[in-house]
């Protein structure tokens, strides 16, 4: 069984206030001790952990170095078609966005039992609050100039129907000038890196 309905934790050590979620965990572990005579002395111990989760989850951003690459402008047209609800039209049909792959959006956990035994399921991003993806605002660095439209274009990843769709959402988005140390960059990307930082390596730090 499987539910996305709101999780609420009927114990004694878990409080909720209008602010947070406060826990207190009890961690147990085995203290063992080997003696001169080489006897093994096993002790139990355990710590408690006092831990404090805010309800409101924040505005969080998300700085991606190489934002203009392979990886970062497919990450940020996967974001945005989630976010906007995109679908698009291959061989095999009509295709919608989700975010199969992600431990914290599609992945669930085992919360236990139900009082006639069956296992109960939530997903993980329902055990506490947490960033949706939708929200995060994305930037970065890149040593191309090219804007995410392009750099998607470039990378030939996604499908071309959603590729066109996403295309105007993306074009005002343009990563900011990067640092560019040849000596850590593949050599096909030297022809890329019309958008670097000048300077000594300190400057460029600074910048």
């Amino acid at each position: 069984m499987s539910t996305s309905t709101p999780l609420r934790i009927a114990s004694d050590r878990t409080r909720y206030t209008e602010d947070a979620i406060e826990v207190d965990f009890v961690y147990r572990t085995t203290e063992v001790r080997v003696t001169e005579t080489g006897e093994m002395v096993a002790t139990p111990k355990e710590v408690t952990y006092h831990l404090r989760t805010e309800r409101k989850v924040p505005k969080v951003g998300l700085m991606l170095v190489g934002w203009g690459g392979n990886n970062g402008s497919t990450i940020t047209a996967g974001i945005i078609a989630n976010r906007e609800g995109i679908s698009w039209r291959n061989k095999l049909g009509i295709q919608e966005p989700n975010y199969f792959g992600s431990i914290t959006q599609a992945s669930t956990i085992r919360l236990g039992l139900t009082p006639d035994g069956q296992d109960v399921y939530v997903p993980m991003k329902d055990i506490v609050p947490m960033v949706d993806p939708n929200d995060l605002v994305i930037d970065g660095w890149d040593i191309s100039s090219l804007n995410l439209a392009e750099s998607m274009e470039r990378a030939e990843v996604l499908e071309y129907d959603l590729q066109r769709q996403l295309y105007p959402l993306m074009a005002s988005m343009r990563p900011r000038p990067s640092i560019y140390f040849p000596d850590f960059i593949a050599a096909n990307q030297g022809d890329r890196a019309d958008h670097v930082l000048t300077g000594s390596k300190m400057e460029q730090m600074e910048q």
